[in-house]
Formats: structure tokens, C-alpha cells, sequence
């Protein structure tokens, strides 16, 4: 089992690996050379079933508790399901009371990670939810960091001033209302700050919530997903679980099927009260059983019926300004100012004008790239008219939303 090598945690980081949509070709006479992820994801094996994940963060102050001896500052299930093709995020409240037969009494869920370690956090976790976990994270705030400055920013709505000094803790968190593209200082401040929600914790779980959605659709546009493997590596230097390598790939190869929009976002069912001068979270027990009867069932129609309308719209839109009859994505993956507009002209010119063109996660592809969905032949008839590209099947590996083509420009098209 891998150490926690830092002690401040959140769970964004963590679960947006396991929400990443991507699939890399890769060349087999260069598996040397590739990353460990990268090869693994070669020989990938799916779920098969529903499996869930309890993802911790852990409230650690340096020099006085270790990562063992501290309380979960989060709490978060996160379940997929390769039948449905659906997923959802659970957060459990910190302050939720609950009663731990270890220790025959009843307290914050928050300490039994305290009592007896992550084994003891999970067993409460699965009694009080009534489901199996299937593993564990703890995650690290320099993954957050690392991975939200790695993506170009996370864009995301900020519900009001945030405004908290923490000397003894070292925290500074200074970030005004509005929507803004924040860097990982600044998501690592947005996930931190807790003190000014009108609801308190719930209003936290609220924000994280809306963060780590922001964060998983960067993750799976087309400007970030090619560096995933990179994303991955980065990540599991900073977390704690009982998860190789072979299984999260198998996780993200199972989530990738999976369209963000389709992930259902809740909290344990219950209400804030105060028990002898203690602020506790109490479980409505018949509401969250109701509840994770919903969860389980991974048909969330609300949703599909939300994403069938955003599609209906986007239809009658691409009707309406006769679009072609092709989806045909281009992005510039070299760096060279105005390619993918001479690209797009080249293809305009033969009757393939692009639905969609922008820039890469990042600029050194040296070969152009040409994703085809189910049309080999509209690929084959692409790169003869660029002249150059590899054509690959399954625009998936870099577009969920699954256009006909996308092509990433190399730096061999200016040659």
C-alpha cells in the first residue's frame, strides 16, 4: 500500500481520475518509452458490475496529529455502473451522527477514521449507507494543485467573497463572487474555505460538488485529455489506497463509457441539529434509504431527460445553420498560429466543412492524428487531403462527445 506522502487532503483530485473519460493508441514497438498507466491502458479490462469508492480527505494539521491519528475533513462515495452507464457522487457530511459499535457509542462519523483508520472509516461508512465499498482513497491537496494548474485552470462559479486567514495553518484564502477561472492555489483555497456558507457544511459539499463537476468535464475536453496518463502518474504519487495501478486504469476504462452529464450529485439525506451544545448532522434514515433505493437503480431520468433536451436544442441549431453533414472536429496540437484555420479551409474547399476547431491540451504532436468514429473512409479521404495523418479508430479517445472526426494537427503538417 502506497504512504500519503503530504498531509493536507481533498477528494477532488482522486475522483476525477476515476471520472476521466480517455482512450490512447498507442505504438507497441515504443511501449518502452510509455508510462506505466499508458501501458496498462493498452490491456484494459472493464467492470463488469457496480463498483463504489470511498474517497477521504483527511483534516491533518503538520506536526501535531499524523495522517492516522486525524479526522475525514470529507467524505464522498463515488459508484459507476458499466450496465446503465450512469454513476453518482455521494457526499457524506463530516458532522453526521452516527453510532460506531467499536467503540459502543455515538459521534461524528468524522472520527472514526480517528478510532481505528481507514479500515474503521469504511466499515462505518458501508453500515450507515447499507452498500459495499469496494476500495479506498485519500487524496492529497498537491494533486488538486498540480492536476487543475496541468488542465489550463477550472472555471467555476464562485457563490460569494471568500475571505479567511488561518496563520497557525498557514491558509490564506482571499477569492471574490463570480464566475473565474481559478488556478490550483486558488481551487485548493476554493475546496479549503468552509466558514461563510449560510448552511454551513452543506453549502461546502454544495461548492465542492460543483467544482469537481467543473474539473471532470476539463478533464474530458479535448484540450486535456490527451495528457491523462500524465494526470494519472502525477496523481498517485499523493494518494493513500488500496488500489494498483491495473484497477484504477480498469475504473477510468469503465468511467470513460460514461457522459459526465449522466453522473447524479447528492448528499446524505438528513438535517443539522444541535445535541447538548454539539452541532451534529442527523440521518433521516427512511429518506436515505428512499434515496441510495434511487442511487442504485441508475436510472436517473431527470437527467436523461435534461441531456435529451440539450441535444433536441443543439439539433434544431445545427439544422438551422446548415451545418454539414459530417461532425468534423480540428484542433491545433503544434503550436502554430492559424493552422487550424488553414486546415479548416483545405477541408471547406472539398466539401467537409468543421463543426468545431480550438487547441490542443498541449502543443508537441509532432504527427497529425485522424480519429474516425465509423467512417474509415471519411478519414482515409481527410488525410489525402491534408497529405499527412495517422488515421485511428474511436473519436472517443479524445472527444466524448463522439463527433465523426477529430483531427489533432502535428507539426509534420507544416513540413
Amino acid at each position: 500500500m502506497k504512504k500519503l506522502k503530504i498531509t493536507a487532503v481533498v477528494v477532488v483530485a482522486i475522483l476525477a481520475t476515476l471520472f476521466m473519460a480517455f482512450h490512447i493508441y498507442l505504438d507497441k514497438d515504443d511501449q518502452e518509452k510509455k508510462s506505466e498507466f499508458e501501458r496498462y491502458w493498452l490491456n484494459a479490462v472493464e467492470e463488469k458490475e457496480r463498483i463504489n469508492v470511498l474517497v477521504m480527505g483527511v483534516d491533518v494539521v503538520e506536526g501535531k496529529v499524523t495522517v492516522e491519528q486525524a479526522r475525514t475533513d470529507t467524505m464522498m462515495v463515488l459508484s459507476i455502473d458499466p450496465k446503465t452507464k450512469t454513476g453518482f457522487m455521494l457526499s457524506v457530511p463530516r458532522d453526521s451522527r452516527v453510532f460506531i459499535e467499536e467503540k459502543n457509542r455515538k459521534t461524528k462519523i468524522n472520527n472514526a477514521h480517528v478510532f481505528g483508520g481507514v479500515e474503521l472509516a469504511v466499515s462505518t461508512v458501508k453500515k450507515v449507507l447499507n452498500i459495499p465499498i469496494h476500495h479506498y482513497i485519500r487524496v492529497n491537496y498537491d494533486a488538486l494543485m498540480k492536476t487543475v494548474d496541468d488542465v489550463g485552470g477550472v472555471q467555476i462559479n464562485v457563490p460569494q467573497d471568500m475571505d479567511w486567514d488561518d496563520n497557525a495553518g498557514n491558509l490564506h484564502i482571499h477569492l471574490k463572487a463570480g464566475v473565474q477561472t481559478l488556478n490550483g492555489q486558488q481551487a485548493m483555497e476554493f475546496m479549503r474555505f468552509r466558514h461563510g456558507y449560510a448552511n454551513m457544511d452543506l453549502g461546502r459539499i454544495e461548492a465542492q460538488q460543483n467544482f469537481l463537476d467543473a474539473l471532470i468535464h476539463k478533464l474530458m475536453s479535448p484540450q486535456s485529455i490527451a495528457r491523462i496518463p500524465k494526470y494519472l502518474e502525477t496523481m498517485y504519487q499523493y494518494v493513500d489506497t488500496d488500489m494498483s495501478k491495473k484497477e484504477i486504469i480498469s475504473i477510468a476504462a469503465t468511467a470513460i463509457k460514461i457522459n459526465p452529464d449522466l453522473i447524479e450529485k447528492k448528499t446524505v439525506e438528513g438535517q443539522a441539529k444541535t445535541i447538548n451544545g454539539t452541532s451534529y448532522f442527523i440521518i433521516d434514515e427512511e429518506q436515505q434509504k428512499k434515496l441510495m433505493e434511487y442511487l442504485l437503480t441508475g436510472e436517473y431520468q431527470e437527467l436523461v431527460a435534461k441531456q435529451k433536451k440539450i441535444e433536441e436544442e443543439e439539433a434544431v441549431q445545427t439544422k438551422s445553420e446548415e451545418k454539414p453533414l459530417y461532425r468534423i472536429y480540428v484542433y491545433n496540437g503544434c503550436g502554430t498560429s492559424g493552422i487550424a484555420r488553414r486546415v479548416s479551409d483545405l477541408l471547406k474547399i472539398e466539401d467537409l466543412p468543421i463543426s468545431h476547431s480550438g487547441n490542443a491540451g498541449n502543443f508537441d504532436y509532432e504527427k497529425t492524428s485522424i480519429y474516425y468514429k465509423d467512417n474509415k473512409k471519411l478519414a482515409e479521404r481527410i488525410a489525402e487531403i491534408l497529405e499527412v495523418g495517422e488515421i485511428k479508430e474511436g473519436t472517443r479517445a479524445v472527444d466524448y462527445r463522439e463527433p465523426d472526426v477529430v483531427i489533432i494537427i502535428g507539426s509534420d503538417f507544416n513540413k
